[in-house]
């Protein structure tokens, strides 16, 4: 981690730990005492078996082996899926020698009391080696769990499948998302379910670390599907697309009103402007709140979207600060988003368009010795995110410190379920400081901070 850099950075994605490296001195004495010995035996070495699922009940065992000679069964789920007397099984059968890329099974007790196979689906997650799936039958509902380690979008999805009538087809009925936080200069953990019955869809926003009482939720519909069937439903996350689409963050920002104080001084100096995204905290002093607020021109009006500091003062009042340049000059449609936590500001921009996700990170706090306690701009941080249709991803991470120098570059890709993750340090040549007020929220002005010029 660069230092003097507050971006928060997830365990799983973190910046390794630059150190000496310990030197490993290996050396082998061997004493003869005039005495010869037999050469020890070479070491056994055992073919390393994937784990197959050995608790099926014999029929079932029969009847997989029959249908899937090449396939073997790595997990499985049994329950009342389609009627109330009699346990149906699910059963995820990889090839054999391996544990991913499983198709899953679903077994039905026949007229005789043996089991028999009765759909089979696609598939699940194909091509990717490092993902697992399991599969459970609870409530009439079948689940097909995926987890998928680094992807950008979503490492946990769940397809529920179910019986409209106890005698329709097994079809689609709802699927769950999740992401755990990354390490984005905001980070949030995000969820989405949607039922498919119905088109509901509720995107869920965890709280934070800086306001970690707030869970948001936005309730939608998407468009109704027509039914997808169990053994027609390719299980990868594009296959949903508008179901699993987020909501741009400030989309969760709730219709409650800022202080009276802060709204009379924003009225005042803002006519017509509208909040689109605040966050409270202690900027320039330990105690008191101070707000940062990203304003909306009123549209038809040629300014553009900014940012304002609200100080909070001794006797409890509210005092204007910095006001930023245009936020959005040069990241049209971007989704911004403000925070205030450890004496620093951070404020984000993020869009994606057709290929790719664009988020810049700026940081400011004042300098130690300033008084004035003037945010000036002390780091930058930009990723450039991008997965194909096949599921593979693509992410560029720089980050600079602009009181220090330090430039960490990191490319980190995953092809076909294996990540690969490669990083360059350097330097870059320090600038006069660069005061919050006025500030342009432009990469390109920043461009030897900003330069994505590492290639492996």
């Amino acid at each position: 981690m660069i230092a003097g850099m507050k971006f928060s950075v997830s365990a799983r994605r973190g910046w390794p730990v630059r150190g000496l490296l310990p030197v490993a001195l290996l050396a082998a004495l061997l004493a003869g005492c005039g005495t010869t010995h037999p050469p020890a035996p070479a070491p056994v070495v055992h073919p390393v078996e994937q784990p197959t699922d050995n608790g099926l009940p014999a029929s079932a065992a029969r009847a997989l082996a029959q249908r899937f000679p090449g396939l073997h069964p790595v997990g499985h789920g049994s329950g009342h899926l389609q009627v109330d007397d009699a346990d149906d099984l699910a059963v995820l059968m990889a090839p054999v020698g391996q544990s991913h890329g499983s198709l899953v099974a679903l077994l039905v007790i026949g007229t005789g009391g043996e089991y028999r196979v009765a759909n089979v689906s696609h598939v699940v997650a194909p091509g990717c080696e490092s993902c697992s799936t399991t599969v459970d039958i609870a409530h009439h509902q079948l689940s097909v769990h995926l987890m998928r380690p680094s992807d950008p979008e979503f490492e946990r999805i769940t397809w529920q499948f179910g019986y409209r009538d106890s005698d329709d087809a097994l079809r689609l009925v709802g699927v769950t998302a999740a992401q755990p936080a990354g390490d984005d200069p905001i980070a949030h953990a995000y969820a989405i379910s949607v039922n498919l019955l119905s088109g509901a869809k509720v995107d869920t926003l965890d709280p934070t670390t800086s306001d970690p009482a707030r869970k948001r939720e936005l309730r939608s519909t998407v468009p109704l599907r027509p039914a997808i069937a169990f053994d027609a439903f390719t299980f990868t996350p594009q296959a949903l697309g508008p179901e699993l689409r987020r909501q741009p963050v400030s989309a969760f920002e709730p219709a409650e009103t800022l202080p009276a104080a802060a709204t009379t001084l924003l009225h005042a100096r803002f006519p017509g402007a509208t909040v689109q995204a605040r966050s409270a905290g202690a900027l320039h002093v330990d105690g008191p709140r101070d707000i940062a607020v990203v304003l909306a021109t009123p549209p038809g009006t040629d300014a553009d979207s900014m940012l304002a500091l609200l100080l909070a003062q001794p006797d409890g009042s509210l005092k204007l600060g910095s006001v930023s340049g245009s936020l959005i000059h040069a990241c049209h449609g971007c989704d911004v988003q403000v925070l205030i936590a450890h004496h620093a500001l951070v404020v984000q921009t993020t869009v994606t368009d057709a290929s790719a996700t664009h988020i810049v990170g700026y940081q400011f706090a004042a300098a130690p010795k300033d008084k004035s306690g003037v945010p000036r701009l002390v780091g930058v941080r930009t990723v450039l995110s991008s997965r194909t249709a096949d599921g593979d991803s693509h992410r560029y991470v720089n980050t600079a410190n602009l009181v220090t120098g330090d430039k960490l570059d990191v490319i980190e890709d995953v092809v076909h379920g294996h990540r690969n993750r490669v990083e360059q340090a350097s330097k870059v040549a320090l600038r006069p400081p660069i005061a919050l007020g006025g500030f342009a929220f432009d990469p390109a002005k920043l461009d030897a901070e900003t330069r994505r010029d590492f290639k492996p």
